[in-house]
């Protein structure tokens, strides 16, 4: 079994904006209807106005994020995750990952770069991946317009880890995929370096590619994302 290091970003994210009972986005269900039931046993009088209040408020958290493209996120996310985590032991995912660099760097002729969110990084024999998952349906993939497409996304994200990695381990490669949970995406010929796979493809991708890391290298890679980066 894949070793999993953090947890998806859009899950990370999302359980910002509801109650702290809620420890992953399994509990949604389970904790709202807590809540519900707390409100519905609520008494009178100050104290009890006053706690009546406070459910009600935690029941609008869950109501005002009931739509929010974060839940896509974090499912999709965590399908990748459980996904990889059937590769063997040799396999380290890191997920929810912001890198940061010490300076800007150049992308596309113009010094615009310095950072990246990356939903996934996978550090194995097979070398060092770059993923960004998108759960998108085909309408919100249409309609989307705002923002870096996913590919140009992607890309930029591969170029920030491949800087830091030069110095860990000087001339190690980073791989760039990008996960189409749906299936709707395709090979871009304007980002080349950009890889797409889907749900049921991405472990045979990763298998399949040649070895490159020792075992010494995978380990030193990974204890030095572990400090570098921020959850």
């Amino acid at each position: 079994m894949a070793i999993i290091h953090g947890m998806a970003d859009s899950e990370t994210n999302l359980l910002k904006k509801l109650p702290g009972e809620v420890e992953n986005i399994d509990d949604i269900n389970r904790v709202k209807k807590e809540f519900e039931e707390k409100l519905a046993k609520g008494k009178s009088g100050f104290f009890g106005g006053i706690k009546k209040w406070n459910y009600k408020r935690q029941i609008n958290k869950f109501e005002n994020n009931k739509n929010n493209p974060l839940h896509a996120g974090a499912k999709g996310e965590n399908k990748v995750i459980d996904e990889l985590s059937k590769l063997d032991d040799s396999y380290h995912v890191l997920a929810g990952i912001d890198v940061q660099l010490a300076r800007w760097v150049t992308y596309n002729g113009k010094k615009n770069l310095r950072s990246a969110q990356i939903d996934i990084i996978v550090v194995c024999p097979k070398g060092v991946f770059a993923i960004e998952v998108k759960n998108w349906s085909d309408n919100y993939a249409k309609n989307n317009q705002k923002g870096l497409n996913p590919y140009e996304q992607t890309e930029r994200a591969g170029r920030v880890l491949w800087i830091l990695l030069q110095d860990i381990i000087k001339g190690t490669r980073v791989t760039n995929v990008l996960l189409s949970i749906q299936g709707n995406m395709s090979y871009n010929q304007n980002y080349r370096s950009v890889f797409v796979s889907s749900l049921d493809r991405i472990n045979q991708f990763l298998e399949n590619r040649q070895d490159s890391l020792t075992e010494k290298e995978v380990n030193k890679i990974v204890k030095n994302l572990q400090r570098t980066f921020i959850w």
